[in-house]
Formats: structure tokens, C-alpha cells, sequence
């Protein structure tokens, strides 16, 4: 009997081998009008295109064909679309080809930039939208991961936005991918969202790629949401923030969070102590993270004590009663039960998140809107869609 291993790569043997009967060699310039280049990095770009036959405004991931394979490519484009039916995974349209100096291939594309582009260094976003990303990115992880996959390059930069509010985000960028529970012995990854045991992999290492890497690149995305920063720079023992972090974990009862941390409230905490998990056996599932929508996640500090920080997220948790009586601001020093499981979610907390809380809210764009747009001399483009580099990037 086939192990599910076997089964994942049969089917994406079969996708790449389907691909590879109709990949046909054509002239870029007579069937794609380039609008832009979104983003461009060590492999290859994505172009912002418009397909001269239909008129069909799309993403074109173009990679250069001295520096990748034709197989690493087909690979990339079948896991893509091995996974596109998520609606929060960028939807492949199964258009490729090649020319003469790059391989690409089609998908959706966005005009509202990726998540990095949103924060505000050292702020983050509002809460209500945190929670909104983490709804939408841990149902796209749950679905990654149940199609044996593992992504391995969750980042900001690879989450792109589809509106402003965060109503509606989509994970790009299978280029790392790789099939769970096969070995890995060489890094994924940028450094920042890396998983201690991915950045302390050497030449003589051989990593099972799990989706606990998921998890915790994941859990970084979620502190940067929230605060505006990357916790540390490297998860390493020579990085002192990552240090303290470790040792707060071993000993979460007993000693008070690092400074960082502590402007998070308990529910945060908690979510932090199993997405991060040091030791990855312990590390939760993304979907764990819906448990705790109903609690703040930022630390309030009370008008009484003189604090005026918190005071706007305070306020943000009570205007969002209006809109349901579920969101509740919970007392930060209240423990959360530990028999609480994932059947016990509230679903009407869930499709909160999904849906509008401001009265200012704009619908999505219409696609004949969003054409014209695109042709628009003064609308801005973001430049930071990824195309699968090894980049650090600075949030403050």
C-alpha cells in the first residue's frame, strides 16, 4: 500500500508531467502586454501582464532559465495549483511556457501589495485585522498541510493583500515547497521566520520537513502584525532576544515575559508559547490559533494608572461589540481552561473575522474597476511581491 508520501508525489508527478506535454515555446512581447514589474529577485520577476487575446489582467511569474531547471519549475507551478482551489492561496491559472530565456506561468494578481506593505514599523496593525490575517493564514496552512505539502517559506512578503482591511489576503510563493516528511539537508527559508531547527541545520544535518516549519514562520508573522518588529533576528542562541525568549518558555509560570513580549495580553501569551514552540514535538497546529479570537491578544492599561497605551485597542475591542456580542474583552490575568480544544471554537468569532467590522469598509473592487486601475498612471504599485529570494527585511 502506498504511503501518503508516495500518493503526494504521484499526483505531483503526474501535474508535472502533464505540463511538461504542453509547455510550448512562444514570444512573451506578441501575446502579453508588460503594465509593470511587481517584484524581482535572485531566480526571476513577476510581471503585472495583460493578455493581448482576452484582455485579462494577470500575475506572470517569469524565472530565468539559466538558473533554474525545467523540472524545479514545473515542480513549482504543479504544487501551485496542486493547492490554488483555497480561497486564501493565489489561484494558478495552469498557463505556462517558456521562451527564450525564462520559464513562467500565470496567476492572479493583486493590486493591494502584500502584508509587509501594510505595517507601520514598530506599531503593527489593529487587532481586528491581526485576527482577521490569522483566520485566513492558518485555514490556508490547514489546507497546505492536508494536501501533504509543506510551504517553507511563509513570510509577510509572501502573503498578498486583496483589501485594504485584510478581508481578504492569500498566501503566493511555492517555489521552497516541499512534500511533507521528506528529508531536507540545505535551509528554506528567510532568516527571520526560520525555525530553530531549519537555522541550526549544517551540511552534515538532514531535517523531516514538517508542517511544524509552517507553524512557526507563522507564529513570527503574527508577532510582527502585532507589533510592528521581528521578535529576534535569527532563532540562535547567540541572538540575546531570541535567548531570553527560550528561557521565558522553559519557565512561562514562573518569570514574567521578556519586554518585548509583555505589552501582549495572556491570550497572545499563550498562543505565542505554542506556535513558537522551541521544541518542535510541541508546537500546535496552525488552527489552534482560532481558540483565543475571543480574548484581546494586546495588553490594556487602565485610564486609573495613568497609562493612556492600549487605550485605542481598548476602545477597538468595545466597538467591536456592536458587531457581536461574542468578541468580548476578557480580564488579561484570567487562565485560559486547558481543556479548551478545537471543536469548541466559536464559529460566529470565526466569520467575525471574515467579514466587515468598519463602517467605512469598501467592497472589493469590481474586475472592470480593477483594470482600469491598473492602467491608471497615478495609481501606486507595491514593488514587494517575492519571488522566492533568501531577503531579510527591516520592520523598524
Amino acid at each position: 500500500m502506498a504511503s501518503s508520501i508516495q500518493i503526494v508525489e504521484l499526483i505531483l508527478e503526474g501535474l508535472v508531467s502533464m505540463a511538461s506535454r504542453n509547455l510550448q515555446q512562444i514570444d512573451l512581447q506578441e501575446n502579453f502586454h508588460v503594465i509593470q514589474e511587481l517584484g524581482d529577485g535572485g531566480f526571476g520577476s513577476v510581471l503585472m501582464v495583460k493578455e493581448k487575446k482576452t484582455d485579462q489582467i494577470m500575475a506572470l511569474k517569469v524565472l530565468d532559465r539559466n538558473k533554474t531547471t525545467e523540472f524545479t519549475f514545473l515542480m513549482e507551478l504543479s504544487m501551485s495549483f496542486f493547492v490554488s482551489s483555497h480561497p486564501n492561496i493565489i489561484e494558478t491559472y495552469g498557463t505556462a511556457f517558456k521562451t527564450c530565456d525564462y520559464f513562467a506561468f500565470t496567476q492572479e494578481a493583486s493590486m493591494g501589495g502584500d502584508l509587509f506593505s501594510l505595517i507601520e514599523p514598530n506599531v503593527g496593525l489593529s487587532e481586528d485585522k491581526v485576527k482577521r490575517c490569522a483566520v485566513q493564514i492558518s485555514s490556508a496552512l490547514e489546507f497546505i498541510h492536508s494536501k501533504g505539502l509543506v510551504h517553507l517559506d511563509i513570510k509577510l512578503e509572501n502573503i498578498l493583500v486583496f483589501h485594504k482591511d485584510c478581508h481578504c489576503i492569500k498566501i503566493i510563493d511555492f517555489g521552497l515547497s516541499r512534500v511533507k516528511g521528506t528529508i531536507t539537508r540545505s535551509k528554506s527559508g528567510s532568516t527571520s521566520y526560520m525555525a530553530p531547527e531549519m537555522r541550526q541545520l549544517t551540511d552534515k544535518d538532514a531535517l523531516l520537513v514538517d508542517s511544524t516549519l509552517d507553524v512557526w514562520s507563522f507564529g513570527i508573522v503574527l508577532y510582527s502584525l502585532l507589533t510592528g518588529k521581528f521578535p529576534w533576528q535569527s532563532a540562535v542562541s547567540t541572538d540575546k532576544d531570541y535567548s531570553s525568549f527560550v528561557e521565558w518558555q522553559n519557565n512561562f509560570e514562573k518569570i514574567n515575559p521578556p519586554a518585548p513580549w509583555s505589552k501582549l495580553a495572556l491570550g497572545a501569551l499563550k498562543i505565542f508559547s505554542r506556535l513558537l514552540a522551541v521544541d518542535s514535538n510541541k508546537r500546535s497546529k496552525s488552527t489552534e490559533v482560532l481558540m483565543f479570537l475571543d480574548e484581546c491578544w494586546r495588553e490594556q492599561i487602565s485610564q486609573s494608572t495613568g497609562g493612556t497605551s492600549g487605550n485605542a485597542d481598548a476602545k477597538e475591542c468595545e466597538l467591536s461589540n456592536c458587531y457581536q456580542e461574542s468578541y468580548i474583552c476578557k480580564d488579561v490575568s484570567a487562565r485560559i481552561p486547558s481543556n479548551l480544544s478545537y471543536s469548541s471554537i466559536s464559529t460566529t468569532s470565526m466569520s467575525y473575522y471574515l467579514t466587515s467590522d468598519s463602517s467605512d469598509s469598501e467592497s472589493e473592487e469590481t474586475l472592470d474597476n480593477w483594470q482600469k486601475n491598473v492602467l491608471n498612471p497615478s495609481m501606486i504599485m507595491d514593488d514587494k511581491i517575492s519571488v522566492h529570494v533568501e531577503a531579510d527585511v527591516e520592520l523598524g
